[in-house]
């Protein structure tokens, strides 16, 4: 009995921990998009998890993707900067 209790703590731990990386790496992408790198870190900072992973964008077209761990679980996200990509208007 008290192995299994101890195996649905550590399954359980795991669990919110892997959710709290994925929330925590789409508000670090997000951020990064207006912010750089520097602010993906303080983001993951704040929130006790360290990025394991960051990637700038290429070009206007490409996306930020960062990847935070939290107590071993990983997870990755991604952002684009729409604001930035051009849009064909009628005016000169």
């Amino acid at each position: 009995m008290v192995l299994m209790s101890v195996a649905f703590s550590r399954g359980g731990a795991y669990l919110i921990n892997a959710e709290r990386a994925r929330i925590i790496s789409q508000v670090g992408a997000l951020a990064a998009v207006y912010g750089g790198e520097p602010t993906a870190r303080e983001v993951a900072r704040l929130n006790y998890a360290t990025v394991c992973g960051f990637r700038n964008p290429a070009n206007d077209k490409a996306f930020f993707a960062v990847c935070v761990d939290v107590q071993g679980a990983q997870r990755f996200a991604h952002a684009v900067d729409s604001w930035t990509i051009s849009v064909p208007t009628l005016e000169p």
